[in-house]
């Protein structure tokens, strides 16, 4: 805290750091640091591009097929309301059974000394979740109204079926984003926090919320840009604009976890 001294006026002037004495680095020296440990930690560097692809392609997805699948579900079924009570009611629950199952693997991981073994592990827990979020996204894919009506149009119970899938998507694709987030936050802290880069490992929380804040904006931008498209191709739905858009949403959101399993196992990053 500096004081500075004008007639009759004492001026505090906050400075920029923590009960600590540590410096929080200004925005630009802050997405510097989140490039510099893209570019010299290849786990992290291809853990958060699965990260960054999964959040285009699950935000493509829900600013085109919730919107739209939700139309369908007011007009067409009749069970918007339920829809709604999945959401509300069946999320939370799935959120609560994910954490208490990953806060117990976290903690029997830690038992183990040996880094390797920890990361191994790791790594198996995250093929499951690319697995998971893979399957997540067909069954959001089926919600979208021209696959749902191609593949469900003569089942008499069609309406009870948009239900139970939208409930499979976040019994799926829910769970693996519970458990991703707690064992990508363990892997980051590991190959990070616990590294012999000091200009990184000192600064792990800022390159953390800088890597949260830029998917959130990327998130936003692409929720929003989908749904915008999909408010001007409301009566065309099975245009071609369209059916790439899902796709490419899908194929992004089915590949992006597989990423970082994969160059670990292929050991182009260790």
């Amino acid at each position: 805290m500096l004081s500075v001294f004008s007639p009759g006026i004492i001026m505090e002037i906050k400075q920029p750091f923590d009960i600590n004495g540590h410096k929080t680095p200004p925005l630009n020296e802050k997405i510097k640091l989140y490039i510099s440990s893209l570019l010299r930690v290849p786990f992290y560097r291809y853990g958060e591009a699965g990260n960054l692809l999964y959040t285009i392609g699950k935000n493509i997805l829900d600013g085109v097929i919730l919107y739209t699948m939700f139309t369908m579900a007011e007009e067409d079924l009749k069970v918007a309301a339920i829809l709604g009570v999945v959401v509300k009611y069946a999320y939370p629950g799935i959120t609560m059974i994910s954490s208490t199952y990953t806060s117990g693997f976290i903690d029997r991981l830690e038992a183990f000394k040996e880094i390797k073994v920890q990361i191994s592990k790791l790594i198996k827990v995250h093929f499951g979740i690319a697995f998971g979020q893979a399957l997540g996204a067909v069954f959001l894919v089926s919600c979208f109204p021209p696959v749902f009506k191609y593949l469900f149009n003569d089942i008499t119970f069609k309406s009870h079926l948009l239900i139970v899938i939208y409930f499979l998507h976040h019994v799926f694709d829910g769970s693996a984003q519970i458990i991703e987030g707690r064992t990508w936050f363990k892997i980051i802290e590991i190959k990070i926090r616990r590294c012999e880069l000091t200009d990184l490992s000192e600064h792990f929380w800022v390159i953390y919320t800088t890597s949260q804040n830029f998917q959130l904006l990327l998130g936003q931008l692409f929720l929003w840009s989908a749904l915008w498209m999909t408010s001007s191709f409301t009566g065309h739905l099975s245009s071609h604009i369209m059916s790439v858009t899902v796709f490419l949403g899908f194929i992004l959101v089915a590949i992006s976890k597989f990423i970082l399993p994969i160059t670990y196992k292929l050991k182009i990053c260790s």
